[in-house]
């Protein structure tokens, strides 16, 4: 068992080893080159197709040859048989001798030998066992014995040897000559044209309409394959070529987009960041000391004016004031590029703050020079916030928002100015977002309050109603101012759920006083401009069980801007509110940009017009503010719009304002606002004293 086991193991060896050498045959002999394969080819056909002929030439002519040495060995036998058959009747040795050397002298004969019937034997040359021929030897009837010829095989074997040998070498001459010629006619007509071919298509250049050259051939002007192919090749090389140079416009296109604004062909805020911060890096590897000052640039009423006159007028003024920006900016050989909206940054190297100051108020002033507008023109200013690199911070991000919180502390400062950032301000930004935080825990732990300010009739000193005021107290941060925690309400996207709560609450308490002390008690709320985009409006103005009743009595203040808006979706959500019997009210009219035709297309809209606090303010001391006023109530009372007058604070302003003519008034020389709990007693003190104004007692 272990010897089976052994042979067994040595033979899967062996066929291991033979199956790797064949492949390594197969495959490590190949002819890489399609000339070298065709002839390779073309030679092994033309052996297999030589060696089949010569096969069958050689085995017809080994056939011939054996038949004839036979025919002749045969022929030479029955010659002599007669007389060796009488020789031995005789017993004529001497004749049988000599007979049979003839015989052996024969080329075919090989050896020759005769058996007696006796058993005598004559033997020449060499004979085989068994003879080739045999023939027997008979005379007068009786058998002498017999002749047994072996022939010359060799003699055959020698003749096609020499034949094959002869047929080898010419047909190897023969056919390497072919050979030869047809890899000269294979390369010559086919793979030095595909040389060419692949070269050309090798390269990268050529795939560019910038270097494209159609592939051509130096040979006649055939209509083959190879032709076809050349065609075929150009054809798609082109079209490549075209999507080539099409995909690197395209991606330029695309590149140009993603760093630069469309309008004003200025770099964008993509643009601002990657090239800040290259700044930042050249400027610490700078050996000059000197500053990198970023201005944020706002345009003070732009929206106002682009949402009045239209996007088309507000893209030209865009456009303008880029042109200012890159004009000014170029001289301190400055960059300028758009951040959005209606918001530019420049930036500029400089000596100190003061170089900084300079350029700050040129830029003021370049903005002070009217836009002009068609036939109008138009003065809207910018406000400036401004940081300097290293000392106001020292990455892209801080320093462009620490650049715009100052910007909003230039607006704050009265607009069209500039402000430098200081640490100060970042009180502000970590209160915005304390705010921001903490509103979200306001709104679910209902942390927020409302207070009431009475509205009074100026022709009778009724009450007529009361203004909800919304106030917010937190544990923390104490009692929030509503100017700090509304605007951060309606940019956090809060301010629809806080006014909702506001809305159901104050008309749920305001509707129990009108119960309790029967009087038709209207109550003013404030709408954020912002809920009209809200996705949940017409749902809640539809669906929420505060709308099923009538509320001619609620007041909706909105502000200027959102009449301004003139917007499908906003205009959609005033309508379906108005079904409820809701009326709306302008608050602080005259702070913002509304024109007189604004309120007339709106008047039946509009049930109110409150007058801001600072024309209020200044009524006694301003002839153009009693002026201002003046021209209001006339307006309202034109289409038959209410006015009420804000801010009240001393008799004066009172007796001023019901000579103009003024309806309503509220402030704190009648009521600062009060807790619910206070309402009940203000509304029973108010009714019991009777106040009336004494120029209509």
């Amino acid at each position: 068992i272990l010897v089976l086991g052994k042979k067994s193991f040595l033979r899967h060896i062996g066929l291991i080893l033979a199956y790797s050498l064949f492949n390594k045959i197969k495959y490590g002999y190949r002819f890489k080159r399609l000339g070298n394969r065709l002839t390779f080819y073309f030679v092994t056909i033309g052996l297999l197709f030589t060696t089949a002929t010569v096969s069958i030439l050689l085995i017809k002519q080994y056939q011939e040859g054996y038949e004839s040495i036979y025919t002749e060995a045969n022929d030479t036998i029955k010659a002599v048989n007669q007389q060796l058959a009488r020789s031995l009747w005789n017993v004529d040795q001497e004749s049988t001798h000599i007979l049979l050397e003839g015989v052996f002298r024969m080329p075919s004969i090989q050896g020759v030998q005769i058996v007696e019937t006796l058993g005598n034997q004559y033997i020449y040359g060499e004979t085989a066992s068994p003879p080739s021929l045999s023939r027997p030897l008979i005379f007068n009837g009786q058998n002498m014995g017999r002749i047994e010829v072996t022939v010359k095989d060799d003699l055959i074997t020698e003749s096609v040897r020499e034949q094959v040998m002869f047929i080898i070498a010419n047909s190897t001459l023969m056919i390497g000559l072919i050979a030869f010629i047809f890899s000269i006619i294979v390369k010559k007509s086919i793979t030095r044209h595909l040389a060419h071919i692949s070269k050309e298509t090798s390269r990268p250049k050529q795939l560019t309409s910038e270097f494209y050259q159609p592939i051509t051939l130096s040979r006649p002007d055939y209509n083959d394959e190879i032709s076809d192919l050349v065609s075929a090749l150009n054809r798609g090389r082109k079209q490549v070529a075209e999507f080539a140079e099409a995909k690197k416009t395209y991606e330029n296109q695309l590149e140009y987009q993603a760093n630069f604004d469309m309008l004003t062909d200025l770099p964008n805020r993509r643009h601002i960041e990657h090239y800040l911060s290259n700044e930042i890096i050249s400027q610490e590897h700078s050996s000059k000391f000197s500053k990198l000052a970023i201005f944020f640039i706002d345009l003070d009423g732009f929206k106002e004016v682009n949402d009045s006159l239209g996007h088309s007028m507000g893209d030209r003024i865009l456009l303008d004031s880029a042109i200012r920006l890159k004009s000014l900016l170029s001289e301190y050989d400055g960059y300028v590029a758009r951040f959005g909206g209606d918001e530019f940054v420049a930036s500029f190297r400089c000596q100190s703050r003061e170089d900084a100051e300079l350029v700050a108020e040129e830029t003021i002033l370049a903005f002070k020079e009217n836009f002009i507008l068609n036939d109008s023109q138009l003065q809207l200013g910018c406000s400036i916030g401004v940081v300097l690199y290293p000392e106001h911070g020292e990455n892209t991000e801080d320093l462009i928002r620490r650049a715009d919180t100052a910007m909003y502390k230039a607006k704050e400062a009265g607009r069209n100015t500039f402000a430098f950032f200081d640490q100060s301000m970042m009180h502000n930004i970590v209160l915005h977002n304390t705010i921001k935080t903490k509103l979200k825990d306001a709104i679910a732990n209902n942390q927020f309050t409302l207070n009431y300010q009475p509205l009074i009739n100026l022709k009778d000193m009724s009450v007529i109603g009361f203004e909800a005021l919304l106030r917010w107290h937190d544990d923390d941060l104490g009692n929030v101012r509503p100017d700090l925690f509304i605007p951060v309400a309606e940019k956090s996207g809060l301010i629809f759920d806080i006014d909702v709560w506001v809305f159901e609450h104050a008309v749920a308490q305001v509707e129990k006083w009108r119960e309790q002390f029967k009087e038709d008690f209207i109550v003013a709320i404030n709408f954020s401009p912002t809920n009209f985009h809200h996705r949940s409006l017409l749902d809640w103005s539809n669906n929420h069980k505060v709308f099923k009743q009538t509320l001619n009595w609620v007041e909706l203040e909105v502000t200027e801007r959102l009449m301004l808006d003139d917007d499908p979706v906003v205009l959609k959500c005033i309508k379906e509110l108005l079904k409820s019997g809701l009326k709306f009210s302008i608050d602080d009219f005259g702070t913002g940009y509304s024109s007189l035709g604004y309120i007339k297309k709106f008047s039946h809209i509009l049930s109110k017009i409150k007058i801001d606090r600072m024309f209020v303010t200044e009524i006694m001391n301003s002839p153009s503010d009693q002026a201002l006023v003046k021209s209001i109530i006339t307006l309202a009372d034109s289409l038959s719009i209410e006015v009420l007058a804000e801010g009240i604070e001393t008799q004066e302003q009172e007796t001023s304002l019901i000579g103009l003519g003024c309806d309503y008034a509220q402030g704190f020389f009648y009521s600062k606002p009060l807790p619910v709990s206070d309402i009940p007693s203000f509304i029973k003190q108010w009714q019991e004293t009777k106040i009336i104004n004494s120029s209509n007692a």
